[in-house]
């Protein structure tokens, strides 16, 4: 057991392990007590001794990493980043105080709103040119997260719609903003006026609405719908409307259906039928539409006129 961790919260653990019972609970929110404690990968010198059974983390912060003392409490939801964290107590025994009288760590200012909450106006933003007002900052490098300009700009060199938010990485790099106009991205001809959503690293484009037919992974898709591209960390499927009959994996498609692959391995998941199929173990008729649970054949939609 680490000793950097509080005198109370050691003899909670060793009353834990003689008990059995695990658990510290509140009117609104719980500690479930960890056997195992790990540091936080998100923010390291915090060490985790337990869950909220909501998905939350309780951790603390043994090294004063935020400034609220050495054995002040965090709380980060798993899929949380460092902005995402929240302070919940300066010590543990206050946070079995607040607990008790009915505290919820999530009505709590995460440290980005924390960071945020006097954002600077009419400004110049690396990468942004124009003026524009920042709404939201990263509290970890104090650079603008989400910005809006009152008219259009170029943000990364691509037309921004004003009055619309654009979202910068805590690197300063764009990765989401509404285009202007038409705009040619990594190749690939975007309609103005719609959603384009960037990885925050390479720059690829993983959410936009071609301007004209385009394939994407092997999959020939329509113009003027949007397409989602397959990342294994921001998306987790490939979506769009087929611009033509293709067959997935053996599966006879439809024009015009929207056709959904999930993973690296490209699983085929929706779409419609353009000939008879066995789909899931299910043999079904040219038109149906079907959805997959993984292998299994989750729902359909009968042909259109059935």
């Amino acid at each position: 057991m680490d000793t950097r961790l509080p005198p109370m919260l050691l003899d909670d653990f060793a009353r834990a392990r003689e008990t059995r019972t695990w658990t510290i609970s509140g009117p609104n929110s719980r500690i479930e007590l960890a056997p195992a404690l790990e540091e936080s990968e998100v923010i390291p010198g915090l060490v985790s001794f337990g869950m909220d059974g909501g998905g939350g983390v309780w951790y603390c912060d043994v090294e004063d990493r935020l400034g609220g003392g050495a054995g002040s409490i965090v709380h980060l939801h798993m899929s949380g980043d460092y902005g995402d964290a929240r302070r919940a107590a300066p010590s543990y025994a206050e946070l079995r105080a607040r607990l008790a009288r009915g505290f919820n760590p999530y009505d709590l200012p995460t440290l980005d709103e924390e960071a945020s909450e006097k954002p600077p106006r009419s400004v110049r933003v690396p990468g942004i040119e124009g003026l524009v007002d920042v709404r939201r900052v990263h509290a970890r490098t104090r650079r603008p997260a989400e910005v809006v300009s009152a008219h259009d700009v170029l943000a990364a060199g691509l037309p921004a719609r004003g009055g619309e938010s654009i979202y910068l990485t805590d690197e300063g790099r764009v990765h989401f903003l509404m285009l202007a106009a038409r705009a040619i991205v990594d190749g690939i001809a975007c309609a103005a006026g719609t959603p384009l959503s960037l990885h925050p690293v390479t720059g690829r484009p993983l959410r936009f609405t071609p301007a004209e037919p385009v394939v994407i992974d092997g999959l020939p898709l329509r113009a003027d719908h949007e397409v989602y591209v397959y990342d294994p960390v921001f998306s987790a499927s490939a979506s769009g409307v087929l611009d033509r009959d293709h067959d997935v994996g053996g599966v006879p498609l439809a024009a015009g259906t929207r056709v959904v692959l999930r993973g690296e391995e490209q699983a085929l998941v929706s779409g419609t039928l353009r000939g008879a199929a066995t789909i899931g173990g299910k043999p079904l008729a040219a038109g149906t539409w079907f959805e997959l649970l993984g292998d299994m054949l989750y729902q359909t939609r009968p042909p259109a006129g059935e």
